[in-house]
């Protein structure tokens, strides 16, 4: 088990981590985790906050530890759908909304956004455990933060190719065409997209990718 950080509060688990790269504090592979995220990084420069006691994590990786054959653009697909799956594993009914979005039927209960840094990956994590805003659904299984953290970082000990999760993911993926995506400033129908094997999709001409 890798190194884990726990705080009680936080303004941003990533930021955290940000910050003690930048003063060579810490080294990856490790994790942060808080009972409260005050200021958290969400998709699109947006915040992701929560009351105490919901899902508020992030993951340090190097980029040797990265399967080889991972696009760059499809990291926050891939590491959000190793989440699903892990929470899948707990007996929950969660999907994974192209490309980073964690959804329980129509309603959204977490996300996952990747940031690199140097030679680094930070992967952060946000999920409504006990609580969860107007529109937002709380997770449908009983677990604590840090449990739900150490369960899925179990499942980094041996990740899986790019190749593995898409081929699963495509599956999934139709279930995100009833939805839009945002390509920059502008709101975008996913009704015809095609998935791409990098990860991206193509919705007419256009290619869209998941940088987040």
């Amino acid at each position: 088990m890798l190194k884990i950080y726990s705080f009680e509060t936080l303004p941003s688990t990533q930021r955290w981590i940000e910050e003690r790269i930048a003063q060579k504090k810490i080294e990856a592979p490790c994790a942060v985790i808080a009972q409260m995220q005050t200021d958290g990084v969400g998709s699109r420069e947006n915040r992701w906050i929560g009351k105490r006691g919901n899902f508020f994590a992030s993951v340090l990786l190097s980029e040797e530890m990265l399967p080889d054959d991972l696009p760059l653009g499809a990291t926050s697909i891939y590491f959000a759908f190793l989440m699903k799956k892990t929470l899948e594993n707990m007996g929950s009914e969660v999907w994974l909304k192209w490309p980073n979005d964690l959804y329980l039927k129509e309603r959204k209960t977490g996300g996952c956004i990747t940031a690199k840094k140097g030679g680094n990956l930070i992967v952060g994590i946000g999920i409504n455990i006990v609580d969860a805003p107007h529109d937002f659904r709380v997770l449908d299984i009983k677990t604590e933060p840090m449990e739900l953290l150490e369960t899925f970082l179990k499942n980094l000990k041996n990740l899986p190719s790019w190749k593995q999760i898409f081929s699963n993911y495509s599956l999934e993926f139709e279930k995100s065409k009833n939805y839009c995506t945002h390509d920059g400033s502008e709101t975008l129908q996913m009704s015809d997209a095609v998935l791409q094997n990098d990860g991206s999709l193509m919705i007419g001409k256009r290619r869209v990718v998941s940088l987040r």
